[in-house]
């Protein structure tokens, strides 16, 4: 879907049909009752629903000019990606804290909710909006407001992260473990494409020829049991490339309640990196987004295009981040024996480290190792 933006609304425009001067709707629309313009009460409440009833939003632009900058920073985030949103949430507003400015939280659930939310958030006068996992494909210059769009899977972004390769690069690791039937299960097609694309083109380069049917769509399909069972049954397939380490780790439990044990029966991989890939029946294998880089990146991308408000109009190149990758047993490999603290759930290094973030206690260490792709196809 795609945003369909009319060109703005100006003081002007609303004078006129108002039958006020502009100095009037400007005195109106920016609260200042101790202006030496007078208007009417009739008047004044007519010029707020000629606003109102055209949607009217604030320039921006002039305001800045003022120096009243606002800074609160919107952020709009679906709730679609499950599991991943909170983490995000949290380190983007951790950025913007650093940098000196307050974050509001708007989670949507469809696209026209998120078309809704982001009108609503210009219309206040936010500093800029930070779209995560965004539904709609939103441009820069159909806005007049500084926007960052954190998603892959639209035509139009500024960062993402490379999960093509990302399911390349397992897949060739599956593959290095002597599986060649290896099926793609996600909740939605829709927003995974290019993840099934990655998988598809370590197929092809392998020599094995596309298998339509190994792909297992959770969302509205009743049968989702039945037809697992049959690729793995009737179809041998021996491994499972998954989108996102929750339907990974319960992947895993509804395995085992069809008595098939993991990594031995079924190999798979999940997706993200979140800590509670550690926590399911066997220690997940998974494809990790950097949480952090990306977050920092978003809100540094943010802060030039507020500074810099001749950025706004040209969003750049979109910035592709590599993903790491996370080796444990559900691939089939060994647990790697190396030290990762964690704490609230972030992976800490000294990079990591913030004046909001305390120290963990030396109990909480968790045993693990993030891979580079080269490192990862060393493995393979």
């Amino acid at each position: 879907m795609s945003l369909n933006i009319q060109k703005p609304v100006t003081m002007q425009q609303i004078a006129r049909l108002a039958g006020v001067s502009r100095p009037a709707v400007s005195a109106v629309l920016n609260n200042r009752e101790n202006s030496s313009i007078k208007v009417s009460q009739e008047k004044r409440e007519r010029i707020l629903d000629i606003a109102r009833n055209l949607k009217y939003r604030p320039n921006l632009a002039a305001i800045q000019l003022t120096g009243k900058r606002d800074r609160t920073v919107g952020i709009v985030h679906s709730c679609y990606v499950l599991g991943i949103h909170d983490e995000m949430i949290r380190r983007l507003a951790i950025q913007l804290r650093l940098a000196g400015y307050k974050s509001f939280f708007v989670p949507v659930t469809d696209p026209q909710q998120e078309l809704e939310t982001l009108n609503e958030l210009a219309s206040r006068g936010f500093a800029g909006i930070l779209a995560s996992y965004s539904l709609v494909n939103l441009k820069q210059q159909d806005y007049p407001m500084p926007v960052v769009m954190i998603s892959e899977n639209l035509a139009s972004y500024d960062i993402g992260v490379d999960l093509k390769t990302g399911f390349h690069t397992m897949t060739r690791h599956l593959l290095a473990h002597g599986h060649r039937r290896i099926g793609f299960l996600c909740s939605t097609l829709k927003y995974n494409a290019l993840k099934l694309e990655g998988l598809r083109e370590a197929l092809a380069e392998a020599g094995i020829p596309r298998k339509q049917e190994y792909l297992v769509e959770l969302s509205w399909n009743a049968g989702f049991a039945e037809q697992i069972l049959n690729l793995i049954r009737k179809e041998r397939v021996t491994a499972f490339a998954v989108a996102g380490d929750l339907l990974a780790n319960r992947f895993m439990h509804w395995l085992r309640r069809q008595g098939l044990r993991v990594p031995e029966d079924i190999a798979l991989f999940g997706t993200d990196g979140l800590e509670a890939a550690n926590q399911g029946l066997v220690p997940l294998t998974t494809i990790v987004q950097p949480l952090d880089s990306i977050a920092r990146r978003a809100v540094n991308l943010l802060l030039e295009k507020i500074e810099q408000p001749g950025r706004q109009q040209s969003s750049g190149k979109p910035e592709l981040i590599q993903p790491l990758y996370r080796i444990s047993r559900s691939c089939g490999c060994p647990e790697h024996q190396e030290k990762t603290i964690y704490w609230e759930g972030i992976p800490l290094t000294l990079e990591h480290s913030s004046p909001y973030i305390e120290p963990p206690p030396p109990e909480l260490e968790a045993e693990e190792i993030l891979l580079t792709q080269q490192e990862i196809l060393k493995l393979s």
